[in-house]
């Protein structure tokens, strides 16, 4: 997924909301070629009627609710049967239990999770500030996924990361994560899926030791065009600053030998710490990224939907000495300079 940074309300709203539009529908996606599924906290917030249920005695392979923290606990016929693994888990821990979701108000059930105590405490939180969160409270729902990145039950952190996952990259970075165990052996022979999150995670670890890990990963990475390139690049950048800015800009798209859409996912990253990272990195990106418009005015639309989508309008005279040298051919690369450049005009 790629790390979505929240513009700041402007007085061109409207436009910027168009451009947004316009831009996440241009860039494919820098972290994943597909769109994440919802995750177990997704489910639930969406759902009118959880419970939490045990086999029914009464019922031999049927489940009985006996908690419900969303919505009636009575008249609940829950038609999905007890499986034999479940059953057996089930027999050896009492104080487990399994958790179940309608789809929506009256969609069918959906298991979703068998719940050891603290992945029930877990829950029961989450139901308790759920509304809290359908308001906006993002980062205190990330907050509470990322200090879980190390809990003991393996469901519970494959749930942290996932939720980590959806967060907007500056949220991301202004969390308290703490030193994930394991990181760099994940990335190599970890859930693909989780790929990208860990690789973030790698460069908002401060640990310098992973610098070579990520440059490697980036190398690889272009070479093939992954989807998940821009995680690379991103995380490169946070843990080496101004220094991997350089690396980047000289290695991977000063040469023309790469093609432009795996090129963007690269400017993608740039244009995330553009907005996200210390000044001194900040003010390296747009030195760089201005010099790299002057060597490369192909990357013109790249620069313009990237920079645009974030509401950075700091490379507006680049983009016009770009198109001066070389006007783009591309009809959406023609749409995305002119109207990176007239939005600039207007809000600088």
């Amino acid at each position: 997924m790629v790390p979505k940074v929240r513009r700041m309300a402007t007085g061109l709203a409207l436009v910027g909301a168009l451009w947004g539009a316009f831009a996440q529908a241009a860039a494919a996606c820098a972290f994943h070629s597909y769109t994440p599924d919802p995750t177990l906290v997704d489910i639930l917030m969406g759902s009118d009627h959880v419970v939490v249920a045990r086999p029914d005695p009464s019922r031999p392979g049927r489940y009985a609710p006996v908690a419900a923290l969303v919505g009636p606990s009575e008249a609940v016929d829950i038609p999905i049967p007890v499986d034999t693994e479940t059953r057996a888990r089930l027999d050896r821990n009492p104080a487990d239990s399994v958790l179940f979701a309608r789809d929506g108000a009256y969609g069918p059930w959906v298991r979703l999770a068998v719940l050891d105590p603290g992945y029930r405490a877990l829950v029961d939180t989450v139901v308790a500030r759920q509304t809290t969160w359908a308001l906006g409270g993002d980062e205190d729902r990330f907050q509470l996924f990322a200090a879980r990145v190390n809990d003991p039950n393996p469901d519970i952190r494959h749930l942290a990361l996932l939720e980590l996952d959806r967060a907007d990259y500056g949220v991301l970075r202004g969390l308290r994560l703490p030193k994930v165990t394991g990181l760099q052996g994940d990335l190599e022979a970890g859930d693909p899926d989780l790929r990208p999150i860990r690789i973030l995670l790698a460069g908002l670890s401060g640990d310098k030791r992973l610098a070579q890990v990520l440059s490697a990963g980036l190398d690889a990475a272009a070479r093939r065009d992954v989807p998940y390139l821009g995680a690379y690049a991103t995380a490169l950048i946070e843990l080496g600053g101004p220094e991997a800015v350089g690396y980047v800009l000289d290695r991977h798209l000063a040469p023309a030998a790469l093609p432009i859409a795996t090129r963007e996912k690269i400017i993608e990253a740039l244009a995330i710490h553009g907005q996200t990272g210390p000044r001194a990195t900040r003010r390296e990106i747009r030195r760089g990224v201005a010099e790299l418009l002057d060597r490369s005015p192909e990357l013109a639309g790249a620069v313009a939907r990237q920079f645009g989508f974030r509401s950075d309008w700091s490379m507006s005279d680049p983009l016009r000495r770009a198109i001066a040298a070389a006007p783009p051919k591309a009809i959406e690369d023609i749409f995305a300079v002119n109207q990176y450049i007239g939005i600039a005009g207007r809000a600088n």
